[in-house]
């Protein structure tokens, strides 16, 4: 085939306009199709034809820009695209001098640059236009001209070329604009590290949310219409329609291993995937009280925009939280949440200051998962010694509020108020004086509802409540103290029936042997291979519970004989050798990462110490 080849070469460069140099043009071009995938061939022949156009004067309308990366020189073409527009003053484009880039022999080519070529182009592209607005212009002026040695393939003859008459700069042995031009190449690949990365843990190669997620900001939505199966778009149904999702459901949409989800790190990586594309959800670790299940339903909702960087909530966004979360366990006491109830709370919401538009969206996304599962508000009782000292009074007038939303007042209802205030240390007392407002002294009905029905504003008539509107002349309505006092001593006789569902059963006292004056040991448990015993005993502690107060925590640590930080900091060690996540997480309260041993054989290992402060 070489030797074919020399017949060719020699007939275009040696003859002076030979009568079939279309039709050699054209054998060249075959042999290229048949013998393209020899590199050396290919180089040859490339250099060939580039140099038989240039001899002949007859340049392409347009540069063929496809380059060999790291070639061992720049290809003849593509020193004359960039001579003629050095000539002319005219700007070099982006895509000729992203050609100029990947063709030098310097550039280091890295994988996120082969992997996504296209987003690598228009990355580029941006970039220059950024940086060089009236485009990259060099000065014709000192520049050497270009000169253009052909050498055969055959090694039999050399032969010089000069293009234009010699009149064509050359600019390829410049530090400019190559070198500016290779900075913005590096940092274009660095921004595309993490979607390789993604993208090359993926079956084939396939994008998905999560690989897309990574890309920068401007590219992530318009790069998701392309994705099988249109994740986003399910997104936005999901968003729209205020639909409930499992997070294990959600993860599968996302792209990412649904199986591994229980882990908070993964539910952690979840909420960025989708705060990256425009969307926050309500199992957020970030900012829900405890990691969530698998199949434990959440809720999608829009961002005002796509994130660039994980979400953490505001300075007021917690408090904000504990305040509805008790509000909804008042509104729940009942057994509904009425609508009047859901108004008050979502209007709440509204109506306080410093809170962001997002977070405004996500508490009332809470609020709806809430309202299909009571059960959920249950755990925010444990939460109330988080409310500042000096917020109690204003929460107790507002929680007041929400019993009364609904116009009527229920026995269950009065008996979760006073729970409330013994656990805010609240005067019983002031609970009674803050119900004198809201409502309005009747007798009981005989039909055996021991409702209480409530005045409320005219225009307001929710179905089935009996409202008796005020007259605006009459004077303010008074409570009469001793039946509320009757009603009191009557929820207490009831709620031992309603305990199991309103009141939290008390956390079992965490299990210690009784103090002896040395540690004893037993056989080890396999969950824990590679801690030392003591390590061993105080994890299996911990996973016992997913949060511990940080005084809790403290206490259980140094009756172990550690001291706090360095035990959260060893423990968390060894957990990231074994199972690449954290076993511990926060500081008040600790999250433990329970789910890393839930496929494991519990054996608890012994471990015999004195806690100070703690039942043995």
């Amino acid at each position: 085939m070489f030797l074919y080849f020399y017949g060719l070469e020699r007939r275009l460069m040696l003859e002076e306009s030979p009568p079939d140099a279309d039709g050699v043009i054209a054998e060249v071009g075959r042999l290229l199709q048949v013998y393209g995938g020899n590199g050396s061939f290919k180089r040859y022949a490339g250099e060939l034809l580039s140099a038989y156009q240039l001899k002949s004067a007859q340049l392409p309308e347009k540069f063929d820009l496809e380059v060999e990366e790291n070639s061992y020189e720049i290809p003849i073409m593509l020193k004359v695209a960039l001579g003629m527009r050095v000539r002319s003053g005219d700007a070099i484009e982006p895509d000729l001098l992203l050609a100029y880039v990947l063709a030098d022999p310097e550039t280091r080519v890295r994988t996120p640059a082969r992997r996504a070529q296209t987003l690598l182009r228009e990355l580029f592209a941006e970039a220059v236009e950024k940086q060089y607005p009236n485009g990259v212009r060099v000065a014709p002026a000192g520049v050497r001209k270009l000169k253009v040695n052909y050498r055969a393939c055959s090694g039999t003859f050399d032969l010089a070329i000069r293009p234009f008459g010699g009149d064509l700069p050359d600019i390829t042995n410049r530090s400019e604009p190559i070198g500016g031009a290779r900075r913005i190449f590096d940092d274009c690949t660095d921004r595309l590290d993490n979607y390789s990365r993604m993208l090359g843990r993926s079956e084939g190669l396939k994008p998905s949310l999560a690989a897309v997620a990574q890309l920068p900001l401007g590219l992530r939505v318009k790069n998701c219409e392309t994705l099988a199966g249109s994740p986003l778009r399910r997104l936005q149904e999901l968003a729209s329609n205020d639909a409930l999702i499992s997070i294990q459901k959600l993860a599968e949409l996302a792209g990412m291993d649904p199986d591994k989800i229980a882990a908070r790190a993964k539910q952690k990586e979840l909420s960025g995937i989708l705060a990256a594309l425009g969307y926050g959800h309500t199992a957020d670790p970030s900012f829900s009280l405890k990691s969530a299940k698998p199949n434990e339903p959440a809720m999608v909702f829009a961002l005002e925009r796509e994130a660039e960087a994980d979400l953490e909530p505001g300075d007021r966004y917690r408090p904000m939280q504990l305040s509805i979360m008790l509000g909804m366990v008042i509104a729940f006491a009942d057994g509904l949440l009425h609508p009047l109830e859901e108004r008050r709370l979502s209007g709440k919401i509204d109506e306080t200051p410093c809170l962001s538009r997002d977070e405004r969206v996500r508490l009332k996304a809470e609020l709806k998962v809430c309202a299909a599962d009571a059960s959920r508000v249950v755990a925010w009782t444990k939460r109330i010694g988080d409310v500042p000292k000096d917020r109690r009074e204003d929460l107790a007038d507002e929680l007041v509020a929400i019993a009364a939303a609904d116009g009527t007042l229920h026995t269950r209802e009065v008996s979760q108020l006073e729970k409330l205030f013994r656990l805010m240390d609240l005067d019983q007392n002031s609970l009674y004086l803050r119900l004198q407002g809201s409502v309005a002294p009747q007798n009981r009905p005989r039909d055996g509802n021991d409702d209480l029905p409530l005045i409320i504003p005219a225009g307001i008539r929710p179905p089935g409540i009996p409202v008796s509107p005020a007259s605006p002349r009459a004077p303010a309505p008074r409570v009469d103290i001793s039946r509320l006092e009757a009603i009191r001593r009557e929820t207490r006789t009831t709620s031992s029936v309603l305990a199991d569902i309103f009141v939290d059963e008390a956390e079992p006292p965490i299990e210690l042997q009784p103090a002896t004056e040395e540690i004893e040991t037993s056989k080890g448990d396999a969950r824990f291979d590679g801690l030392e015993r003591r390590y061993a005993w105080l994890l299996s502690q911990l996973i016992e519970q997913e949060t511990w107060t940080a005084s809790d925590f403290e206490r259980l640590v140094r009756g172990a004989d550690l001291m706090p930080g360095a035990a959260k900091q060893a423990l968390n060690d060894w957990s990231l050798d074994r199972f690449d996540e954290l076993v511990l997480d926060g500081d008040n309260p600790v999250i433990v990462n329970a789910s890393l041993f839930s496929e494991a054989t519990p054996q608890s290992p012994s471990l015999t110490v004195s806690v100070e402060g703690m039942s043995a």
